[in-house]
């Protein structure tokens, strides 16, 4: 198990050194207006670095499309496990989280793969 944690501490470093600046946006949903019938929501925003790819042709299917992103970053990196309400930013675009999947080495999340679409 030991080698399993220093993987996932090894990963942030890989990513520092060759991933891009992203900010991932953890929205709290807030309480709902019966004025203006909207409900409020607070962010926090976390900077870290993230490898950033395109989608290819062949993974396109009903939930994921072509102009989607493919976004991983080391588990180490982030407080919580990023969920589908939550948002990340590449280049100040703001991209909706469509699924998150993360990778586990016995037991341990070493890196969350994140399909976004702007």
């Amino acid at each position: 198990m030991a080698s399993f944690a220093k993987l996932k501490n090894a990963i942030p470093g890989v990513l520092k050194a060759t991933g891009s600046d992203i900010t991932l946006r953890f929205v709290t949903i807030g309480d709902y207006n019966e004025t203006n019938g909207t409900v409020s929501e607070s962010n926090t925003d976390v900077p870290i670095k993230a490898l950033v790819d395109n989608i290819s042709k062949t993974e396109v299917n009903d939930l994921i499309n072509e102009n989607d992103k493919r976004v991983l970053i080391a588990a180490k990196d982030v407080t919580t496990t990023p969920t589908t309400k939550d948002k990340v930013l590449i280049n100040n675009i703001v991209h909706q989280i469509i699924t998150v999947d993360t990778t586990e080495a016995a037991g341990i999340a070493i890196t969350f793969t994140l399909i976004v679409r702007s």
